[in-house]
């Protein structure tokens, strides 16, 4: 057998999370299934089938990775015809790797949140610059126990970037680039971001918030919102991908006609946006 991964673009609000889960319809069911019915694999077990990431409900994908042994060469035409009509699922790119490959050891993975520009001091701020500013406090290795849901893991982690930047002048993108991420870590940062202006001076002094000795419990601040959270991308070391250009022009399609049908819905236009943007990886 060949060890194969595939890098998945997926949409997730029509779906209960990523993850397997019983009687209810999650993208990683969904792959499997497609895989199994075009003899790719013969289960999850023997097959040794496994994500890269399992993204919460709602949050969406252009880069997620799945690994599998297959006797067979990998046909992603194949694989694309069994999975949903709707496109809201596409495999697009894969590559061999060696047989011990193990997806979920990538080098460092990047995830795109975007939202709408504030119009006022109490939102995202205007300056970019300032927005910046607020985030470099969470480069580098802190305690973000705050700053994530707890599921009893170490929260001491290292976040190598965060870069902000405009996308056609009403929207902001923050982009994460780590090693690895704490349930909804992204989310809740960003959700902190956001509502800084609105913050008393205590909890505004981010730096103190980072450090694991601090009398806050809890900040009380929603996390952002998953639909418009993006996992971009997972880093390997010499891997050499093979494009499906058929793949992405469905993608590009899909994403071209749900433009010109839902203009006016802020959620799914950010969305859309950031797809265009991550298309270019």
């Amino acid at each position: 057998m060949i060890r194969y991964i595939v890098r998945v673009y997926y949409e997730g609000k029509n779906y209960f999370g990523y993850q397997r889960q019983p009687n209810v319809s999650t993208i990683e069911e969904t792959l499997l299934q497609a895989l199994i019915k075009t003899n790719h694999i013969v289960s999850a077990q023997k097959n040794w089938f496994i994500s890269a990431s399992r993204t919460d409900k709602n949050v969406n994908a252009i880069g997620n990775t799945i690994g599998f042994n297959s006797e067979k060469e990998i046909i992603l035409e194949q694989i694309n015809a069994q999975l949903p009509k709707d496109n809201s699922i596409v495999c697009w790119s894969h590559a061999k790797v060696k047989e011990n490959f193990f997806p979920k050891h990538s080098l460092k993975k990047k995830y795109w949140y975007i939202t709408e520009k504030g119009n006022r001091e109490n939102e995202v701020d205007k300056s970019i610059s300032k927005t910046q500013k607020i985030c470099s406090f969470f480069e580098g290795t802190n305690d973000y126990r705050l700053f994530c849901k707890n599921d009893h893991r170490n929260t001491i982690r290292e976040i190598e970037q965060i870069n902000i930047r405009e996308i056609e002048q009403n929207y902001i993108l923050f982009e994460f680039i780590a090693q690895s991420f704490l349930w909804e870590q992204v989310r809740r940062i960003v959700g902190y971001v956001m509502n800084y202006y609105e913050l008393s001076d205590e909890l505004k002094d981010t730096k103190a918030l980072l450090h694991t000795r601090t009398d806050i419990d809890c900040l009380n601040i929603q996390p952002a919102d998953p639909n418009n959270l993006i996992l971009v991308e997972h880093y390997y070391e010499d891997v050499k991908w093979v494009t499906d250009d058929k793949a992405l022009k469905i993608i590009r399609e899909k994403i071209n006609d749900i433009l010109r049908k839902i203009k006016q819905e802020k959620v799914q236009k950010t969305l859309i946006l950031g797809y265009i943007q991550g298309l270019k990886i």
